[in-house]
């Protein structure tokens, strides 16, 4: 009997953890990383670059098209300055936009040393990219 409501138990809070991984981030800013050619303005100025979600090898698509896991960094309710936590140091521009991403779908995704690290899936590229529009210096 100990032993069937310990297993119940442990099923429990893994669930409930696997459930947390996946809760849909709705609110707070949305943080694109990009790496762009030095040398690097001053940050928060503009980089005359936009966010592009083209590629196929860093923005798989599914067979209708859409995003199915580009990286962002997200949380809820986070700021700017809260969701750049943990960006790689490769990424010396970004682009940022407030939650919701509109018709797609953001779930945090931690990844070792980014807390922040959230999956975008759901979104045509194009769409993706009008949204995310110019990126600044880091």
């Amino acid at each position: 009997m100990k032993t069937t409501i310990l297993s119940i138990a442990l099923a429990l809070i893994a669930g409930v953890a696997a459930a947390e991984g996946t809760k849909p981030v709705t609110t707070g800013k949305v943080i694109r990383g990009l790496t762009l050619p030095p040398p690097p303005g001053a940050p928060g100025t503009p980089t005359g670059t936009t966010c592009d979600y083209s590629n196929e090898n860093t923005d798989p698509v599914d067979q209708n098209g859409t995003l199915t896991g580009s990286s962002v960094n997200c949380g809820p309710d986070g700021t700017l300055a809260q969701n750049l936590v943990g960006l790689p140091a490769r990424f010396n521009a970004y682009c940022v936009i407030d939650a919701p991403v509109k018709s797609g779908r953001l779930i945090q995704a931690s990844l070792p040393g980014d807390a922040n690290h959230c999956d975008l899936s759901g979104i045509k590229p194009k769409d993706a990219t009008g949204q995310f529009k110019g990126a600044v210096w880091r």
